[in-house]
Parts: C-alpha cells; structure tokens; sequence
C-alpha cells in the first residue's frame, strides 16, 4: 500500500463522503414553517393583550361615570337626561333644550356630567327608567310638604320606581345566557334606574347602528329596545360590551346616606 493510500486508511477520509456546504430546500422550508408558527403565537398574544387593554379602559370609563351619575344627581335630585344628538356629539341633555319622557335610552351626556366627551368610537349608551315613574323629571307629591332642594321629590321616586313590577316598557337587564340557553330578551331580570352600556370593540359583526355594540345591546344601541346585557356576563367571541347598572334600592341607599 502506497503512503497516501496508507494515509487515507488511517483518517478515513477514504471511507466518509464530503458534505456539500450551505442549505438544502427542505432545512429553508422547516425554518419558514417555525417563523411563520411563531408569528402567528406572537400576533394572537398581542391581539389578547390589545383586547384586553381595551377592555380595562371600557371598565374604568363606565366606573367614572357611574360616580358622575351619582355625582349628578345629588347635586340635582335626579338622574340625568340621555344626549338625544345621533351620534353623542352635543354631549348635553336631550336636544333642543327638550327631553321628552318618551326618551329612556340616548348617548351618556358627558358635558352635562363634567367628563370630557371621547371619541365617537367609545361613547357609552346610557339608558334610564321613566315608565311608571319618571326619575328624570320626579313628580311632585302632595304630601311632601315643604321639599325645597327636591331630595324627598326624588327619594319618593326612587322608592316608587324599586316597588314597580319588573316589565320590558322599561330599560331592562336580561339573563347572562349559557351555552345551553343563550340571553333571551323575552326574559326581564331586573329593571336598573339607569345602565350604561360601554363598547369595547364590534366582535359580532352585525349591521348595528352605531356600530361598535354587540348582541343584545345593539337594539339598545339604536333605541329600537329595552333589552340590556346582565353586567355578570362574560366576555365571548362575539360580545365583549361592558354593562354596569344600578337599581333604583341601591341608588336611593347610597342617596339617603349622603343627605341625611
């Protein structure tokens, strides 16, 4: 044996094939598939972190004006009028100078509120109970006597609003819905002395006007019903609005104990 072949022998070199240098089809193909899974993962991830950002951002709005509703209506012995403008703009009590009791459900007036007036996107819908007894304007009662701030007026209303029979002629929260059995307007949970409804992106893509609303809410949306979403339901592919209300037993509590 010759000393190369000697040579080759002893390192193998002989007996291993060389390797070609650089990237076969199918490497580059496996290396696109893991980048383009993993944009996918990083895209849904930011996605459910946006979602819920904006769904914190809903929460506190409705929370603050919830206190400026309150804060309302201690100041002025009643609830406040919905914005009646198409789309929120005038930001004050109904229109014209006019709020006509047949008007329960309208924009949030926030000028009227002393909150400032966010873009259209996010305005909240703002619906209050005035069948039966109207917490807008409170009747006068005879037997009241000398009411001069308007505070037994209203206590009076809210008393005689809680004492109503539950009914669809006012703004009203239905059932939460299950899987089994999903909300049904036809079914009356309770009937708030206000609600205010705050979108927070359209996820059921149907034609509601304003847009932004989903499920049930969208009738609440365009006045065309009654029918409100239970604050206790949960976030879904298909409704993520968040709902807060309050009765009229549990505003006229909170009223009583500030103007004792």
């Amino acid at each position: 044996m010759s000393r190369s072949g000697l040579l080759r022998s002893k390192t193998g070199l002989g007996a291993m094939p060389r390797r070609q240098s650089g990237v076969t089809l199918v490497e580059l193909a496996v290396v696109v598939s893991i980048i383009g899974v993993l944009s996918i993962v990083v895209s849904s991830g930011y996605d459910e972190v946006a979602g819920q950002s904006k769904t914190t951002f809903a929460k506190a709005d409705a929370e603050a004006a919830r206190q400026a509703v309150r804060a309302f209506a201690l100041r002025n012995k009643r609830l406040p009028c919905p914005d009646l403008s198409p789309n929120g703009d005038l930001a004050r009590e109904g229109i014209g100078g006019l709020c006509p009791s047949t008007n329960q459900i309208g924009w949030l007036p926030y000028e009227s509120l002393g909150l400032a007036k966010p873009e259209r996107e996010r305005r909240m819908r703002y619906a209050v109970s005035r069948a039966g007894v109207d917490l807008v304007a409170p009747p006068a009662v005879a037997t009241l006597g000398a009411d001069l701030d308007g505070v037994a007026r209203f206590r009076t209303a809210l008393a005689a609003t809680a004492r109503l029979p539950k009914g669809t002629n006012r703004p009203y929260l239905t059932g939460a819905g299950t899987a089994s059995a999903p909300e049904n307007c036809s079914f009356v949970q309770s009937n708030p002395a206000y609600a205010l409804i705050a979108p927070v992106t359209d996820r059921d893509n149907q034609p509601a006007i304003p847009a932004g609303f989903d499920g049930v809410n969208a009738g609440v949306a365009n006045a065309s019903s009654n029918c409100i979403a239970a604050p206790s339901r949960r976030a879904t592919a298909d409704n993520d609005d968040v709902v807060l209300a309050e009765g009229a037993s549990a505003l006229l509590g909170w009223l009583a104990a500030r103007t004792r």
